[in-house]
This record gives C-alpha cells, sequence and structure tokens, in this order.
C-alpha cells in the first residue's frame, strides 16, 4: 500500500475517532470536503443523497437521534487510489422501539486533497435498521 492509500485511510480513521468519542458538535464534518455527498439507503427512512458539509452534519446528526448504545467495529480498511472500503459491524438499539440491531456493513469513501468528497454505505441488512426505526 502507497502513502496516498494510507493517508486516505488515516482521513476515514480519524471519521470513526471524532465519532467514538461521542462527537455531539459535529467535528467529524471537518474530515468532509464542502461539496462531499451521502448516499443513504432508500430502503431507510432517512434514505437518499445529500450534497454538502453542513446538510451531511444534518442528515448523521438525525440518523444518530434514532439509536442508542450504537457500537462500531472496524473490521478492516481496504485502499487503492482515492477509495477507501471500509468492513464494518454496527449494532445499537431502535430509541423509539427499544429494539436492538446488529449488522455488517462496508462503506465506499472517495477522497479528495485529504478530505472525503463521498460516502457511500452498503447495507447487508437495511430491513435490520429500518426495523428498529419504526
Amino acid at each position: 500500500m502507497g502513502s496516498l492509500e494510507e493517508a486516505n485511510i488515516a482521513v476515514v480513521k480519524l471519521f470513526y475517532q471524532y465519532l467514538d468519542r461521542g462527537d455531539r458538535d459535529g467535528a467529524y464534518a471537518n474530515v468532509m470536503a464542502d461539496d462531499c455527498i451521502l448516499h443513504e439507503a432508500p430502503e431507510l427512512p432517512y434514505g437518499g443523497v445529500y450534497r454538502g458539509r453542513e446538510v451531511m452534519q444534518d442528515v448523521l446528526a438525525r440518523v444518530m437521534q434514532g439509536f442508542d448504545e450504537v457500537s462500531c467495529t472496524i473490521r478492516n480498511y481496504l485502499a487503492g487510489g482515492d477509495e477507501v472500503v471500509v468492513h464494518l459491524h454496527l449494532s445499537g438499539v431502535g430509541r423509539a422501539s427499544r429494539k436492538a440491531f446488529a449488522t455488517p456493513i462496508m462503506e465506499l469513501w472517495r477522497i479528495r486533497d485529504g478530505k472525503a468528497v463521498e460516502l457511500r454505505p452498503f447495507l447487508f441488512d437495511p430491513a435490520a435498521i429500518a426495523g428498529v426505526l419504526a
């Protein structure tokens, strides 16, 4: 793996470090480019395509408000060129339903000039997440 790939992985790791610390002020958005794009699965209540750092920050804040006891375990990072793929396991409890969920996820990140320009999660079981939000 070259230095570009290592630098790109470091950007993505920083995002997760912010979230791990319980970042409530949205500092994780510092790793996002102003023109970033977030793709969320259409099966989810918050599904859609979102453009811009502030919009993404608002969407992720709303997403996190739907869950308690969220745990994200990173299994692996893979990088090539401007892309980083993260294999992770996400679990938690729906705040309103009190139902638990656990599911593997692959995320595709695109990095440009040390900032994330695109995040596209691929959910193994979007119904597992949507079901706890109902």
